[in-house]
């Protein structure tokens, strides 16, 4: 049985150590599927929103992130309709994972019971 052409993509495992949120994850996903082996993609917003379960809002949000730390570049696309520059879908270029910075260590806070302040 054939499920949507039984279309793949592949994507690296090392995807799940950047602390994306879900709908990040979700976009980026997205993103490398329709980009496929071109490494780059022209979805509306509407479309990537349909597709990832979220709102427009959230999608162009995670669009925001995910192109802020490296993963995509989103680039402003321009037609030119009867003598007017409209926008129109953006293009997305997938770029190679960013490199994996140090986490951020835990903070330790010590906390000073009250008697310690009351006498300082």
């Amino acid at each position: 049985m054939s499920i949507l052409g039984e279309r793949f993509y592949k994507m690296s495992n090392a995807i799940f150590c950047y602390d994306l949120t879900p709908i990040q994850l979700a976009v980026y996903s997205y993103l490398v599927c329709c980009a496929g082996s071109k490494e780059r993609c022209w979805p509306s917003m509407k479309t990537i929103a349909a597709c990832c379960g979220c709102s427009e809002t959230s999608a162009r949000a995670a669009v925001k992130v995910l192109d802020e730390r490296g993963f995509i570049r989103r680039v402003d696309t321009y037609n030119e309709y009867k003598g007017e520059c409209r926008q129109t879908n953006n293009t997305y270029y997938i770029h190679d994972l960013p490199p994996l910075g140090a986490r951020p260590e835990a903070k330790i806070v010590e906390a000073r019971d009250d008697d310690e302040r009351s006498t300082a």
